[in-house]
């Protein structure tokens, strides 16, 4: 999208003189595309040889590639998304590979993919339901405190999805999605259809009484980030979550932990 103020900033002063403009709505960005996924599986495979001590040729062969390539579209995001699903160390690489092959164009049915290998039990669905509808960035520490699980628990969930989320390499570190649309995708009930997460709004505002009333004393200031959220944004989740219903009413058990928390 254009933001005037960058767009400013490279046309005025020395700047147009000191600079190449790209039309990126027609650039081709296939051959680029291509050495990145041939240098990555080339890497992979230098990296785990007993994976393909049976494979007579290079792997993948050229036309998977190049299958791969015009799957992307044009979209490193695509292509990297793919490359972490297939080399997450989760399954055969050969078999994902085919997966891959044989789904739509598109990140949804790679979405989907991921998400139908993972454990979906009740920790993951706090960490999805999370992650997805955080009003602002939590550390995997403070995020573990708010759904009430361990840090050791939240990873292991968050490692379910890791081809499709950045998992930070300490637990004082954020959790952030490799694209926007993963969120997108799991809002959209035709595009998500059993992954739907449409009552994440009410989850985290349940999850946030409940904080506030295992940590929070009287007279007592909330003392960390997970403690602070919960006070700050409970009643901003009520309000989306009462947005999001389609009677305007929330569901008995939401006015339940409401009445107990006042």
């Amino acid at each position: 999208r254009i933001e005037n103020y960058i767009d400013m900033a490279f046309t005025t002063g020395q700047a147009p003189s000191m600079t190449c403009f790209m039309k990126l709505e027609t650039f081709d960005a296939g051959h680029d595309i291509s050495t990145f996924l041939t240098s990555r599986f080339d890497e992979f495979c230098k990296q785990r040889p007993r994976l393909f001590q049976n494979t007579q040729q290079m792997w993948p062969a050229s036309k998977d590639l190049a299958a791969l390539a015009n799957k992307s579209g044009g979209l490193f995001i695509f292509a990297a998304t793919v490359v972490s699903f297939i080399m997450d160390g989760k399954g055969s690489p050969q078999d994902k590979l085919q997966q891959v092959l044989n789904s739509h164009l598109g990140l949804d049915p790679l979405y989907a993919q991921v998400l139908s290998n993972a454990n979906h039990d009740d920790a993951f669905t706090k960490v999805l339901s999370a992650i997805i509808y955080l009003k602002r960035q939590l550390s995997i520490t403070d995020l573990a405190k708010l759904l009430d699980l361990t840090s050791e628990v939240v990873v292991t969930q968050l490692m379910e999805i890791q081809s499709i989320i950045r998992i930070p390499p300490d637990n004082q570190g954020f959790v952030q999605l490799n694209h926007a649309s993963f969120r997108d995708f799991l809002l959209d009930k035709t595009r998500s259809k059993e992954y739907y997460q449409p009552l994440g709004e009410a989850r985290m505002m349940v999850w946030s009484l409940a904080c506030m009333v295992k940590y929070l004393k009287q007279d007592q200031w909330p003392r960390d980030k997970a403690e602070k959220y919960a006070c700050l944004e409970w009643c901003s989740h009520l309000e989306s979550a009462i947005g999001g219903c389609e009677s305007g009413e929330l569901p008995t058990a939401i006015v339940d932990n409401i009445q107990t928390f006042i």
